[in-house]
């Protein structure tokens, strides 16, 4: 399970109702702008970490581009 801490509660509940979109990700939304998430199928740990990482980069550039201040930061949990 990987943790995303962003800057924001309202971020967090952007980025988990876009992560609920795909059906290759279970998200948990936590508290305090923290989001739980977990790839679902075969990936060893690190292939994981970087799928999310590349997802998470890609949905903040995507913010920003829209004028929204997000940052992301991934956490192993």
């Amino acid at each position: 399970m990987t943790i995303i801490r962003l800057n924001s509660g309202e971020a967090a509940e952007l980025l988990a109702a876009h992560l609920r979109e795909q059906d290759d990700l279970a998200v948990e939304l936590a508290q305090n702008g923290e989001i739980r998430v977990n790839v679902l199928g075969s990936y060893g740990a690190e292939a994981m970490r970087l799928e999310l990482f590349l997802r998470m980069r890609a949905w903040e550039a995507s913010q920003r581009a829209k004028g929204n201040d997000v940052r992301i930061e991934l956490a192993d949990g």
